[in-house]
């Protein structure tokens, strides 16, 4: 498996005891790791944010929760800019489109 990070500060968590659990955190933040933000289903793109059908809806997805089809991933980690540019990059492709129209190359 490669190495965890911890989803709020980025901070490795090498030495954070396996399995994680409900009541594991980060070394440097102090955040809770057995959380929706740390597992491999949390999708925001579903209503839920969750990508596993079987798991129940948590409301606060940065908590530590019972989930049991909880699975941690390695790139949890997002820093706030990078989830604002991905979100407004998504939005203007929504509002443009991916491709060029003819004639918008500045090539004359």
């Amino acid at each position: 498996m490669p190495d965890l990070v911890c989803w709020k500060c980025g901070a490795s968590l090498k030495e954070v005891p396996r399995p994680i659990t409900r009541h594991s955190t980060c070394l440097e933040c102090y955040a809770e790791l057995h959380c929706c933000r740390m597992c491999k289903s949390y999708d925001t793109r579903y209503i839920g944010k969750c990508s596993d059908e079987r798991a129940d809806t948590v409301p606060i997805k940065d908590n530590a929760n019972f989930c049991e089809w909880f699975e941690p991933r390695p790139d949890a980690f997002a820093s706030a800019e990078d989830e604002a540019a991905r979100s407004a990059g998504a939005d203007l492709k929504a509002l443009f489109g991916d491709g060029e129209t003819p004639g918008d190359s500045d090539e004359q």
